[in-house]
């Protein structure tokens, strides 16, 4: 019966979606109860099956098929990874969310697709081969888009449509990439679709390598959609104009993460790292992970908004976890795998101490909050501490994607491509100091009167507290990673080398 654990894990955010939808509007504590026991629910649901998965236990179950196509939920390393780091973040979310909505009309709806999404997330985690996988993507775009859209305005109405459109690119481009393996597996060419450590490409004959190379194209690149690769961005920074706990949401948890989670999957499970070395699409994937590394660092150079620099931070590190996946190499995806910890635990510290500073102040500027770190210390410590992390800065975690980079430069074995790794790496870290920096140094030595307003409101200790356990979270996970993270991450590269 172990097989109902990743269902279990689907179905309860499902059902307590629907025991949020039913609470009348007005009662905002029975709401937030429901909503933040469903999201403990989860987790611990998420977590018996680590341990499990960690001993091999099989849990799979075919539920349907579809002119052939499986629908499939498995539970495997790198789907636990993904599920734990999901469930952990939006307790964490959904305290922050109460607190952050008291104020806020439709709490009735912002709550429902709130925690529904935890289902939808672990959907994806938990799906077992490609077409699942797209079915929950297309789920992710119908739960999410209400939260875009949530203020209700003209600004909100377009970043929502802008939304949806690259969603429904994103879907048609990953469908073609499923109806052509599919069709493959349907004439016997490919014996199953179900992801396997490693990949199910290797051997196929010559005669399909185009299509078989076109369809890991288009669906790297519809992956790359959701995950904001540049030049695939363009619908995140719009997004922005969602409230705090819902940017939070896109960046750390849900959203583009599992657009580098589709990454993980076609290229070390449906293809294999031994098939995509030998594409000869290899260069043009690292180029497009570089890219991706330093222009979202240089497009947040130029961002005086201070969500709109998180946001392009992100693409940036999207990059990062890209260039991990596609240098096909054990210390490379290591790093990868710690950095879906890392970088989600430093992004949504980041976007939380940002909605604090956001709804107390009214200012969104980076070029308004001079001091507004003697205002608010423990806010802008907490958003010093993830700041300085993203910039990789020891012990707090951040440092661990860039460590594993540079080991994996150096076990390229010298020459050109060593040097570009290494130099890629440093550069960008100089990027992340140059635009994190500034924020820190205005907040806390800049004068400009903040430390004297008296009309100012106190941070909410349901706002501060989530924001102030995540960044000492984050440093403990760069204390200890031996402890914590390094473990699940080399259950999962250990299952692929």
């Amino acid at each position: 019966m172990l097989w109902l654990l990743p269902l279990t894990a689907v179905l309860i955010p499902a059902v307590g979606a629907v025991i949020t939808g039913f609470i009348k509007e007005e009662e905002h504590a029975a709401r937030s109860k429901a909503a933040v026991i469903t999201v403990l629910v989860s987790f611990v649901v998420v977590l018996s099956m680590v341990g499990r998965i960690a001993s091999g236990e099989a849990m799979e179950m075919v539920f349907f098929s579809l002119a052939g196509a499986e629908f499939v939920l498995r539970a495997d390393a790198f789907s636990a990874v993904f599920a734990l780091v999901c469930s952990t973040l939006w307790i964490f979310s959904i305290i922050y969310a109460t607190g952050y909505m008291e104020e806020h009309r439709n709490q009735r709806r912002f709550f429902t697709f709130y925690v529904l999404n935890l289902g939808v997330a672990c959907g994806i985690a938990f799906a077992g081969n490609l077409f699942t996988l797209f079915i929950f993507y297309k789920l992710l775009t119908l739960t999410t888009f209400p939260l875009v859209a949530h203020k209700q305005t003209e600004e909100a109405r377009k970043a929502t449509l802008n939304y949806v459109y690259y969603s429904v690119a994103s879907g048609a481009m990953i469908l073609y990439t499923v109806i052509v393996l599919q069709g493959l597996m349907n004439q016997g060419i490919i014996p199953q679709l179900t992801f396997i450590p490693g990949g199910l490409a290797n051997g196929i004959s010559p005669d399909l390598a185009f299509h078989l190379t076109l369809a890991f194209a288009i669906g790297f690149l519809g992956f790359s959609v959701k995950a904001a690769m540049i030049p695939f961005h363009g619908w995140l920074p719009g997004a922005m104009v969602a409230v705090a706990p819902v940017s939070a949401l896109f960046h750390a948890v849900a959203v583009v993460n599992t657009g580098v989670f589709g990454i993980v999957r076609l290229v070390h499970y449906v293809y294999g790292p031994d098939w995509v070395a030998a594409s000869g699409l290899y260069p043009a994937l690292v180029f497009f992970a570089i890219f991706t590394m330093i222009a979202g660092s240089l497009r947040a150079l130029q961002q005086d908004e201070l969500k709109l620099r998180l946001a392009y931070s992100t693409i940036s590190q999207m990059g990062y976890l890209t260039l991990g996946t596609v240098l096909l190499m054990p210390a490379a995806l290591t790093g990868t795998m710690l950095h879906f910890f890392n970088h989600a635990f430093l992004k949504i510290t980041l976007f939380f101490c940002a909605g604090i500073i956001i709804s107390m102040t009214g200012k969104t500027r980076i070029s308004q909050m001079a001091g507004i770190g003697r205002k608010y210390p423990r806010t802008m410590r907490a958003f010093s501490i993830a700041a300085l992390g993203l910039i990789g800065i020891p012990p707090i975690c951040g440092y661990l994607i860039k460590l594993y980079l540079l080991r994996a430069g150096l076990e390229i074995g010298g020459g050109i491509e060593t040097a570009v790794i290494i130099s890629i790496v440093l550069i960008s870290a100089v990027l992340n100091a140059v635009y994190y920096l500034p924020v820190v140094i205005t907040a806390f030595w800049e004068k400009n009167g903040f430390e004297k307003e008296e009309n100012l409101p106190e941070e909410k200790p349901l706002l501060l507290y989530p924001a102030v356990v995540l960044a000492l979270c984050c440093i403990l996970l760069g204390l200890f990673p031996g402890f914590t993270t390094i473990p699940l991450a080399e259950l999962v590269v250990n299952s692929i080398f």
